[in-house]
């Protein structure tokens, strides 16, 4: 373990060995300019090259921004000055006045990259696509135009655009009787270059179609996490809901030219195609519902996947200027601070079901009460402008960073059709 954490170190240093003349061509690479807070943490990736060009007739200090999200100091950079730089692909750059103020960053490819740093540096902006409420039409409009950015942003435009659907290839691995649900463990297609694995549930017996929950575990979570312990997931189960889950905490990318946020949401994506393709199943009662980065997860697919008829995103609920510090900027990519802020993510699910859950008793600078509301105050009227306001909840429990269960049961039961 120490070696493999040596390695990761120093892999900016050590990275593209061997490189010859007959290397790729560098490409130019954008250049993201930060309005607040950090750079993306860097993910791992194959070796590769950068040559950061600085432009802006004054001293500049090189950053990398480690896997954990801190910085490692590449020294300075004078004005005019080029600097050749061994990386890895996923590998963010962080560029610094003198005073040590971020200016921007550069996103390393695993082609080889030209990193030019701007002889003018225009002031960045932040949430350009905010939601302004409108007419109806305006705010679907709105909805679809801010779907096809993120797809764009997330590298995943390729995926959603298709127009006959990927096959699931699914492979039953082993199954399991559980009383009143048989657990099955399986094996579907991500992409046609991945699969992944995931555990479906099917009620035993089963009269008619039903309802079905994609269950999305947190950091560290695991495709079976939402199960144990009799957690919310096998509470469906036996309520007569089908369920399905996959492991979505990753920090790295299966394919080179996509993202870990876009991979993640992708693999939720094919557990909702899974579902739809199950016979047990009424497509029109499919929800979603996770904590954490579960909740944020739950955010994304509602957001992207309009199959998703109600959504209970618990333990995240905030605005993104309380993530930049002392939190896990995995949340984070290229682009998306300068389109939008999480209560815009959460408004591409109007006007279907939504609910939100946090919790009295979260950290002080975690996901607390009063930023929810915050947050909460941008969602709500594009519900009102889409006829249904009441279809927007929100829980404030006495409880930590944990869902509050009998409202998830009572929710889901009411728009999926299982209410108690």
């Amino acid at each position: 373990m120490r070696l493999a954490l040596v390695l990761l170190t120093l892999a900016p240093i050590l990275a593209a060995q061997g490189e010859d003349a007959s290397s790729p061509t560098p490409e130019d690479l954008p250049w993201h300019a930060l309005a607040a807070g950090l750079p993306p943490g860097t993910i791992a990736g194959p070796p590769t090259r950068l040559s950061i060009h600085n432009r802006t007739g004054r001293p500049v200090k090189i950053f990398w921004v480690k896997y954990n999200g801190t910085l490692q100091s590449y020294g300075e950079l004078e004005a005019g000055g080029i600097r050749e730089q061994k990386t890895t692909a996923n590998s963010n750059w962080l560029i610094a006045d003198g005073n040590d103020k971020p200016l921007g960053y550069f996103q390393a490819t695993p082609r080889p990259g030209r990193a030019v740093i701007p002889a003018t540096l225009p002031p960045p902006v932040l949430r350009t696509r905010k939601y302004t409420p409108g007419t109806r039409e305006e705010a679907l409009a709105w909805q679809k135009d801010l779907r096809a950015s993120f797809a764009r942003l997330l590298k995943m435009e390729d995926l959603v655009a298709r127009t006959a659907p990927l096959p699931l290839n699914a492979r039953t691995i082993s199954s399991e009787d559980k009383g009143a649900f048989v657990l099955h463990e399986m094996e579907i297609n991500s992409t046609p270059a991945s699969r992944i694995k995931v555990v479906l549930t099917i009620p035993r017996d089963v009269a008619g179609t039903c309802p079905a929950v994609v269950a999305i575990a947190g950091h560290s979570g695991t495709r079976h996490s939402c199960y144990r312990d009799r957690g919310f997931a096998t509470l469906l189960a036996e309520k007569g809901h089908v369920t399905v889950s996959t492991r979505i905490s990753q920090h790295s990318v299966r394919e080179q030219e996509r993202t870990m946020m876009g991979e993640r949401l992708w693999d939720l994506m094919r557990c909702v195609d899974l579902l739809a393709s199950r016979r047990e199943v009424d497509p029109a009662r499919i929800g979603c519902a996770g904590n954490s980065l579960g909740g944020e997860m739950a955010m994304w697919l509602a957001a992207m996947d309009k199959r998703i008829a109600a959504t209970m995103s618990a333990g995240f609920l905030t605005r993104m200027d309380q993530l930049e510090q002392n939190h896990c900027r995995c949340w984070k990519f290229p682009g998306l601070r300068s389109l939008a802020d999480f209560s815009d993510i959460y408004a591409l699910t109007a006007p279907r079901p939504l609910m939100c859950q946090n919790g009295l008793q979260e950290r002080p600078t975690w996901f607390t009460v009063p930023l929810a509301r915050e947050a909460l105050a941008g969602i709500k009227p594009i519900y009102g402008v889409l006829g249904a306001p009441e279809h927007l909840e929100f829980v404030a429990h006495e409880g930590g960073h944990v869902i509050e269960v009998p409202a998830l049961l009572t929710f889901l039961g009411k728009h999926l059709g299982r209410e108690e």
